[in-house]
């Protein structure tokens, strides 16, 4: 028998994935994210949940985690023996004695944000470029529950609340690196190099138990009853997976799409999906209620007729995560006689990448420079981008003196810099999602406030903006899924992340597995 559980996705609900799949052999997790609908139904920037000193208990109260008693680390509850008597009769609660690991399909919050709270022993299964941005991102702001991707750090109860133990060092979780061969050139190699960063933490007296990366090729993958398919995202080294279990194989897909430059990576997911002969595809539908998308040369073409235009600064709105958007400003500043400025966290990220993927640019390549912001004490991991790469920055000054010579590439939250370029005359293009909920309609409002306060032109997806292809979607759109759930060929479906179950039902009817949050479903 085989029971799968999804605690965050489920049809409704975009992001967030926390499935659980087991049967008595084996216990997976896939992806074990941070849910944004419910976390927004009660936090925002200033009233958050109190991780850091409460552990456990906010999230579980407020149902951001699910009351899992064995899942999480004993240190989040040592402060509050009775945490878990509370929690026995609520419909959700189980114990789970075991979990043979995290099974994560790529590195956006929606999909690891939650990973921070798991027991310390258990390990995650992904690849190399997934493993190497959460540690990325964890580096600048290596405290707080939810942002501990990558190492933990280790709590002690003080009273009745928790505080960091004094001392101790940063436990680093176990990840086992799966390739399918087309992800790295030379993982080994690269492993190799990543080494000495690995096992080390920003921070003078921060010290580190780290656990090394271990490579898992296919075969050792097959030893564990899965598989690993990198596939076509907005965000570099996702994957999809397939797990052998006693119905016969379950395919994950995590985030994909149909539309990017490695769209190649996706069929060939497909392809191999297929020949399984699958039982049940887990798979995504953001877009299903769309049709078409627009494709990466489509806003280079649109944002380099706008950068032609530009009679001032450009400020382009992306994650630089999304490498594919990177790459196209970056070629876009290089034809205009401009370089590309990124934040010093980006070049952290950037920096690191570029081991293991020559494509990614190097924060010291042609073309690109690093914003040189106002700061009051400069942290450890900053210091050294600074000392490594201290001919490479750019200041406001700089960009006031000169502001047809950059492009920059900074969001909302990078949007108090506006008052240190004074960006006369300049250009601001929107190239990221569109508000879907309303704290971001929210934010995008407070956003536009800041462009017309220093009367920027607009353009991409903002009020009041100039419309356009401005940005490529990282999810596949309808007729592009349903073509792709037609070749992979499962006996039965099970839609996550959508809000659009229907779609599913009109088209495969009592094929579609439908689940409720937090209910087990068993095949």
């Amino acid at each position: 028998m085989l029971s799968i559980t999804v605690y965050g996705g489920a049809p409704g609900e975009i992001g967030g994935n926390r499935i659980l799949v087991e049967w008595p052999a084996r216990r997976w997790l896939l992806d074990f994210g941070m849910r944004f609908g419910p976390t927004g139904r009660f936090f925002e920037e200033f009233v958050q949940p109190r991780g850091a000193t409460l552990g456990l208990r906010d999230y579980l109260r407020m149902g951001l985690i699910p009351p899992l008693e064995g899942l999480y680390r004993r240190d989040l509850s040592a402060h509050d023996p009775g945490l878990w008597a509370r929690y026995r009769h609520h419909p959700q609660y189980r114990t789970l004695d075991r979990v043979d690991g995290v099974l994560l399909s790529h590195g956006h919050v929606d999909h690891v944000g939650s990973m921070g709270f798991l027991r310390e022993d258990i390990p995650v299964y992904t690849g190399l470029t997934t493993a190497l941005i959460g540690k990325c991102l964890q580096d600048p702001k290596p405290t707080g529950v939810d942002g501990e991707f990558n190492y933990l750090v280790p709590r002690a109860s003080k009273g009745d609340v928790l505080e960091a133990a004094r001392g101790a060092p940063r436990i680093q979780r176990k990840h086992y690196i799966a390739t399918d061969g087309t992800d790295v050139t030379d993982p080994a190699a690269a492993i190799e190099k990543l080494a000495g960063f690995w096992g080390w933490v920003p921070g003078e007296r921060t010290t580190i138990q780290s656990a090394p990366l271990e490579l898992l090729d296919g075969r050792r993958l097959g030893e564990l009853g899965v598989k690993f398919w990198r596939v076509d995202h907005s965000i570099p080294g996702s994957g999809a997976w397939g797990i052998e279990t006693p119905i016969g194989w379950v395919i994950y897909s995590g985030d994909l799409r149909l539309h990017g430059h490695s769209r190649q990576r996706t069929e060939k997911f497909a392809k191999e999906a297929r020949a399984l002969r699958p039982a049940l595809l887990i798979v995504e539908g953001t877009r299903v209620d769309q049709s078409g998308a627009v494709t990466e040369p489509e806003v280079h073409q649109a944002a380099d007729d706008v950068v032609r235009q530009a009679s001032g600064v450009v400020i382009a709105d992306f994650t630089a995560r999304n490498i594919e958007r990177l790459r196209t400003f970056r070629d876009i500043a290089t034809a205009r006689g401009r370089r590309l400025v990124v934040t010093t966290k980006d070049a952290y990220m950037l920096e690191h990448l570029h081991v293991i993927d020559p494509n990614i640019p190097h924060p010291a390549s042609e073309g690109l420079a690093i914003l040189d912001e106002p700061l009051g004490t400069v942290p450890n991991w900053e210091k050294d981008v600074r000392q490594r790469f201290a001919a490479n920055f750019v200041r406001a000054a700089d960009v006031r003196r000169e502001p047809r010579a950059y492009i920059l590439c900074l969001s909302y939250w990078d949007i108090t810099n506006l008052v240190d370029l004074e960006p006369a005359g300049g250009t601001y293009i929107y190239s990221s999602s569109e508000a879907h909920s309303e704290e971001q309609e929210i934010d995008a409002k407070r956003l536009t406030n800041w462009l017309d306060q220093f009367a920027l032109r607009k353009v991409g997806g903002l009020p009041g903006a100039e419309q356009g292809p401005y940005h490529a979607s990282g999810h596949i759109d309808g007729p592009a899924l349903q073509g792709l759930i037609e070749e992979i060929g499962a006996e039965r479906i099970l839609p996550v992340h959508t809000e659009h179950p229907e779609w599913f039902d009109e088209r495969w009817g009592k094929q579609v597995v439908r689940v409720q949050e937090g209910v087990p479903t068993t095949f």
